[in-house]
């Protein structure tokens, strides 16, 4: 009975795992890399973007800096003055409806106020 009792409840934590999904995209611009991660279980996802400046100097800066994703009309960075050529923004969500594998991902990046460029990870 103990051994039954020990297989099931081995049996519910592998199964609880099987929902769980790991995604990673990627894209470039002239100027700009973007890479997103994420773990995806169920309808939660945890991931981190990653914006990298290709032309980066020692003392790379930007002026208005603003970063949006998906044209949800939400500008997911803005800021008067970023230091540094590398971009992390962390996302998180429950109970929303989560990235999916197939489906590239727009980001459009303003900086300096006269630079943008748009691309997909994808």
């Amino acid at each position: 009975m103990k051994k039954l009792f020990f297989f099931v409840i081995l049996l519910v934590f592998a199964l609880s795992g099987c929902g769980s999904e790991f995604i990673s995209f990627s894209g470039e611009s002239k100027n700009w890399k973007g890479e997103y991660s994420a773990n995806i279980d169920g309808n939660s996802e945890n991931g981190n973007y990653l914006f990298s400046y290709k032309h980066a100097k020692k003392n790379t800066e930007f002026k208005n800096l603003q970063i949006i994703i998906n044209d949800s009309g939400k500008t997911v960075l803005n800021e008067e003055t970023h230091k540094g050529a590398t971009i992390k923004i962390p996302t998180g969500c429950s109970g929303c409806d989560v990235t999916k594998k197939g489906e590239p991902i727009k980001v459009t990046i303003k900086w300096n106020q006269k630079n943008e460029e748009t691309f997909y990870l994808k």
